[in-house]
C-alpha cells in the first residue's frame, strides 16, 4: 500500500488557512481543530507551527474560525449560520454584549492556564522519554486498563487433525456447517467462534506459518524479549517501550511503532504525533499471515478510539449454494470473512499525551507465531478522510505505513 499521509492538492485548495508557513498535515489538523470547537488545541497548534506569539496566534485561529464558518458551514454541525451579509441596522442588546465579554474573558482565561500555568511542579507527572516522538503523559485521569488473560487455553484455538484435512478442505465444511450457517445470520457473528471446525482451521495455519520462509533476498528485523509487559491502556509508558524494536516512518508524519516479545505475548504500539484531534477518525490496523495461502487474505486487527479491538480473517472463499434468500444471508455474495478471530487479543488507544496512540497485545500461540520462524507483518494508519467542498467523501488518508501487503515486513523473535 503506498503511504497516503500527504494530502492531495485538492484538499490543500480547500484550506482556508492561509499562512505559508504552515504545512497541509498542520492546516488540516488546525481545521479539524477548530471544527471540534477545541479553540485552544487550535492555538496551541499554531503557535507550534509558527512560533508566533499566544496574541498573534488567537487572532490567526479567530480569524481563520470565521472563514470556516462563512466557507464550510457543514463543519459546525451543532452552531448557527452565520449571518448573511449586507447593511442593516444594529440594535445592540446591553446583557448579550456583557455575556460576549465575560464568556471571552474566559476564554482567553483559559488560553492562559493552558500556556503558562498548569504545568507546575504540582501537577506535573515525572517521567523520562524515549525519544521527542514518545512524549510524556499530561496529569489528565488514566483511560481504562485492559487486563491479559492470566490462563490461556490452548484448547480454544487447537486440535488435532485427522489424515488428509488442510486448511481449504477444513473451510469448505465449516462454510457447509449448519451452525456456522446460523450463527452468520445472526448477531453472534461478530463474537469469538470456539467450534471444533474452527479450531481446526486454526491448527491447520499455525503448522504452515510455523515451517515459513521469507522470500529470497529479503531482510528480517529482530523483535527483542523484554521483561516488562506493557499495560494495554493506550499510553506509551517510556522505561516499559525502552527495550522494544522502534520504526519510524520516512513520510514525514513521524508516526512510530513499537514490537517487543514479554512471554507468550506480542505488544504492539504506535506514536502518532500528527493526530492531534480526539474526535476524527483514527484506526491502527495490524496485519498478519499474507500469502500464507492462496485462499487466505489476512489475519488483522484494528484498534479504534479507545479501549477494545476487532479481530478479522479475510479470505477468498465463496458460499457454494444456492444465491442469499433474504437481507441475512447478504454474506453468501461476497468473498468470506470472519470476525471474532482472536479471544485473548487486547488493544486500545488514547490522546493521554496531546496526540494518538496505540497499544495492542496478541497472543503467540493464538496469532500462530513462532520463535526463531520469520513472519510476515504490516500496519496501516488511518486518521480522517478526505472529504470536498460539500463534506462527501472523496478518499482514505493515512498517517504513515509500515510496510504493504504486496511488500510486508518480516519480523522474527526468539
Amino acid at each position: 500500500m503506498n503511504s497516503k499521509s500527504n494530502l492531495p492538492a485538492m484538499l490543500r485548495a480547500a484550506m482556508l488557512v492561509p499562512d505559508m508557513t504552515l504545512t497541509a498535515l498542520q492546516a488540516y489538523n488546525i481545521e479539524k481543530a477548530i471544527a471540534a470547537g477545541q479553540q485552544i488545541e487550535a492555538i496551541k497548534q499554531y503557535r507550534e507551527a509558527t512560533h508566533c506569539d499566544l496574541a498573534e496566534a488567537k487572532t490567526a485561529i479567530d480569524r481563520i474560525s470565521n472563514e470556516l464558518r462563512e466557507q464550510k458551514p457543514w463543519l459546525f454541525k451543532h452552531t448557527a449560520p452565520p449571518e448573511p451579509k449586507g447593511i442593516r441596522k444594529s440594535v445592540i442588546n446591553v446583557k448579550a454584549f456583557a455575556l460576549f465579554m465575560l464568556v471571552d474573558a474566559v476564554i482567553f482565561a483559559g488560553v492562559i492556564y493552558y500556556f503558562f500555568l498548569r504545568d507546575t511542579p504540582s501537577s506535573q507527572r515525572d517521567s523520562t522519554a524515549v525519544t521527542n516522538a514518545l512524549e510524556t503523559t499530561s496529569a489528565h485521569a488514566k483511560p481504562k486498563r485492559l487486563k491479559l488473560s492470566g490462563k490461556i487455553d490452548t484448547g480454544s484455538f487447537s486440535a488435532t487433525l485427522a489424515d488428509g484435512e488442510h486448511f481449504e478442505s477444513l473451510y469448505l465444511d465449516k462454510i457447509a456447517d449448519r451452525h456456522y450457517i446460523r450463527r452468520k445470520g445472526s448477531s453472534a457473528s461478530r463474537q469469538y467462534d470456539d467450534s471444533l471446525l474452527e479450531r481446526k482451521i486454526k491448527t491447520a495455519r499455525s503448522q504452515q506459518a510455523a515451517t515459513r520462509t521469507p522470500p529470497e533476498g529479503t531482510s528480517t528485523l529482530s523483535i527483542p524479549r523484554g521483561t516488562d509487559a506493557p499495560v494495554i491502556d493506550g499510553i506509551l509508558e517510556a522505561d516499559v517501550w525502552r527495550d522494544a524494536l522502534r520504526l519510524t516512518s520516512d513520510d514525514g508524519s513521524q508516526t512510530t511503532l513499537y514490537a517487543k516479545v514479554v512471554g507468550d505475548w506480542l505488544f504492539i504500539a504506535c506514536d502518532a504525533t500528527a493526530e492531534r484531534t480526539a474526535s476524527g477518525y483514527d484506526q491502527l490496523r495490524v496485519y498478519l499471515h499474507m500469502g500464507l495461502f492462496d485462499t487466505l487474505v489476512n489475519e488483522r486487527i484494528h484498534i479504534g478510539r479507545g479501549p477494545g479491538i476487532t479481530t478479522i480473517r479475510q479470505t477468498r472463499f465463496h458460499w457454494q449454494g444456492e444465491p442469499p434468500s433474504n437481507d441475512k444471508e447478504r454474506w453468501k455474495k461476497y468473498a468470506i470473512s470472519d470476525w471474532g478471530l482472536y479471544q485473548y487479543a487486547q488493544g486500545s488507544s488514547s490522546m493521554h499525551s496531546g496526540h494518538r496512540q496505540y497499544e495492542a497485545a496478541i497472543h503467540l500461540g493464538e496469532a500462530a507465531l513462532h520463535a526463531n520462524t520469520p513472519f510476515p507483518l504490516y500496519t496501516e494508519l488511518e486518521t480522517d478522510p478526505l472529504r470536498d467542498t460539500n463534506g462527501k467523501f472523496v478518499e482514505r488518508q493515512y498517517l504513515g505505513s509500515f510496510g504493504s501487503d504486496a511488500q510486508p515486513l518480516w519480523l522474527y523473535f526468539n
